[in-house]
C-alpha cells in the first residue's frame, strides 16, 4: 500500500465503493519536502497561537462559570470545504439541542403524553398492564423519581403490546450505542485531555434524562469548540491508548448490551414484572458504566499493552468495525421487518400489519399537526421518532465536519457531490450512525497515514542532517 493511500474500511466493503479521494475533484497538492513541511508546521503553530487570543470563547455561549478553563480558544472561522465554518456547525448542533424543547417536550405536553404519564404514575400502575408501578429503587427520593419516570415511559417499548414501537426501539438502540462509541473514543484522544470533551459521563447521563436528541448534539458541539483534534488533527493528538481500544468492545457488551438484553426479557414469562422494572432502571445509567469500565481498563491494562502504532491501528479498526456493525445491523433489521409487511404481508398476523408498517414505525408527526395520542405507547413512539431523528442528524453532521476538516487541513477540500452521495448511500443502507462511524473511521485513517509519514520523514531528515554535520 502506498504511503498516502487510505485502506478501505468496512463501509467500503459492504457498499462496494471506494474511499472518497481528493484527487477525484481537485488535483492533489504535490508532495512537499521535509523542510517545507517543517516550515509550514511552524507557521501553523504561530497562527494557532495568534488566533487563540481572538475575542471569542465557548464560555461566551454557555457561561464563563461553567467552562472557564476546560475549553481553550480555537480558531473561529475554519472552512470545511462545503461552504461552512466551525462556528456554523457548532451553532447548528446547539440549535438541534434547543429544538428538542419544542419538537419533543412541548409536543409531548400538547399531544397528551405528559398527562397520560402523570396519570399512570398517580395511579401507581404500569401504563400497559395491570401491575403495580415500582417507585422505590435507591431510597433517595430524587433518584427514585427519575427512575420511576424512566420506567413509566420505557415500559411500553419493552412489553410487546406495541410492535411498531418495539421495532423502532431496536433501531434506536443501535444508533445510540454507535454514537456513544464515537463520543467515548473522542474523550480518550490525547488532544482532548483537560477539555470538556474528556468527560463524557455527565453528557451521557444528560442524554438519558433529557433525551439522546439533546445530549448528543450538545456534546458534539462542545467538542468542536474545545478540541484541537476537530480542526488540526494529527497522529499525536488523535492517538488513543491501546488498552482502551482493546477493551472497548467487551466493555460495550458488559456495560450496554447485557443490561439491554436484561430489560428486554419478557415478563412475567421469563422474569417478574417487578424485576423487569428494576432492570429498566438499572439500564438507564449505562453511559456511566461504560465510562467507569473504560477508565478501569486503562488503569489496569495499560502496563500490558504498548502503544505500538501498528497494533493500535488494528485495535482501533476493530472498535470501528464493532460500532459500524452495531449501528448497521439494528438499522437493517428494523427496516427489513417493517418493509416485509408491505412486500410479503402473509408472513405476519393481521393484527401486526398496521403497527409494523413503515409509515407507522418511521414517519414523524409534526408538533403543529394537532395530533392527540390515545395511549402512552403511541405517545412514546412519537417522542422517540423525534429523539431518533434529531440525535442522528446531530452525530452525522458532527462526523461530516470532522471528516471535511481533516481533508482541508491535510490535503484539499473534498468533492461535495461525491461526499454527499456517499453519505446518502451509507445512511440509506446502514443508517445515519453507521455513516458517522464510517466517516470518522476514514478521518482517522487519513490523519494517521498523512501525519505519521510526515513525522517519519522529518525524523529521517533530522538524522541525516546530524550525520552530515558529524
Amino acid at each position: 500500500m502506498m504511503l498516502n493511500e487510505q485502506p478501505p474500511t468496512l463501509g467500503h466493503h459492504l457498499l462496494g465503493i471506494e474511499p472518497v479521494r481528493v484527487s477525484s475533484a481537485v488535483d492533489r497538492k504535490p508532495e512537499r519536502s521535509t523542510g517545507k513541511r517543517l516550515h509550514n508546521l511552524r507557521l501553523a503553530t504561530e497562527y494557532t497561537s495568534l488566533v487563540s487570543h481572538a475575542p471569542w470563547d465557548l464560555a461566551q455561549i454557555i457561561g464563563p462559570h461553567v467552562f472557564k478553563s476546560n475549553c481553550p480558544s480555537l480558531p473561529r472561522f475554519i472552512n470545511y470545504g462545503l461552504g461552512i465554518t466551525i462556528s456554523t456547525v457548532r451553532y447548528v448542533l446547539f440549535s438541534f439541542s434547543a429544538f428538542v424543547f419544542y419538537a419533543i417536550f412541548y409536543f409531548a405536553s400538547i399531544n397528551g403524553l405528559h398527562e397520560l404519564g402523570r396519570k399512570s404514575i398517580g395511579s401507581g400502575k404500569l401504563p400497559s398492564i395491570d401491575a403495580p408501578l415500582r417507585t422505590v429503587y435507591t431510597g433517595i427520593e430524587a433518584i427514585d423519581h427519575v427512575f420511576t419516570l424512566s420506567t413509566t415511559f420505557s415500559y411500553p417499548t419493552l412489553d410487546g403490546h406495541n410492535p411498531g414501537l418495539s421495532l423502532h426501539g431496536i433501531g434506536f438502540s443501535g444508533i445510540f450505542s454507535a454514537s456513544w462509541t464515537l463520543i467515548i473514543l473522542e474523550s480518550w484522544r490525547k488532544g482532548n485531555a483537560g477539555t470538556i470533551a474528556a468527560h463524557p459521563t455527565m453528557f451521557g447521563l444528560i442524554a438519558q434524562v433529557l433525551t439522546f436528541a439533546f445530549g448528543i448534539p450538545l456534546t458534539c458541539g462542545l467538542q468542536l469548540g474545545c478540541s484541537i483534534t476537530a480542526h488540526s488533527p494529527h497522529a499525536d493528538n488523535i492517538r488513543i491508548p491501546r488498552a482502551v481500544l482493546v477493551a472497548l468492545p467487551l466493555i460495550y457488551v458488559v456495560g450496554y448490551m447485557v443490561p439491554t438484553v436484561a430489560m428486554a426479557l419478557p415478563a412475567p414469562s421469563v422474569i417478574s414484572v417487578d424485576l423487569k422494572q428494576v432492570a429498566i432502571a438499572f439500564w438507564h445509567p449505562w453511559p456511566a458504566y461504560v465510562s467507569i469500565l473504560t477508565t478501569f481498563a486503562y488503569l489496569t491494562l495499560s502496563p500490558f499493552f504498548s502503544n505500538n502504532h501498528r497494533a493500535s491501528m488494528s485495535s482501533l479498526r476493530w472498535v470501528y468495525a464493532f460500532a459500524f456493525a452495531n449501528a448497521s445491523l439494528s438499522h437493517i433489521v428494523s427496516w427489513v421487518v417493517s418493509l416485509a409487511t408491505v412486500v410479503v404481508p402473509v408472513l405476519f398476523e393481521e393484527r401486526f400489519l398496521g403497527s409494523l408498517h413503515p409509515a407507522n414505525v418511521f414517519s414523524v408527526s409534526l408538533p403543529w399537526s394537532g395530533l392527540t395520542v390515545g395511549n402512552l405507547g403511541d405517545g412514546v413512539h412519537v417522542f422517540l421518532q423525534w429523539d431518533y431523528n434529531i440525535g442522528s442528524a446531530g452525530v452525522l453532521i458532527w462526523a461530516i465536519s470532522l471528516y471535511t476538516a481533516a481533508h482541508k487541513h491535510l490535503l484539499n477540500p473534498v468533492s461535495s457531490p461525491s461526499l454527499l452521495f456517499k453519505i446518502a448511500l451509507l445512511t440509506l443502507v446502514a443508517g445515519p450512525a453507521a455513516a458517522a462511524v464510517e466517516l470518522i473511521w476514514e478521518r482517522d485513517e487519513l490523519v494517521f497515514t498523512e501525519t505519521v509519514g510526515s513525522r517519519q520523514e522529518a525524523s529521517k531528515a533530522s538524522k541525516s542532517t546530524e550525520g552530515s554535520v558529524t
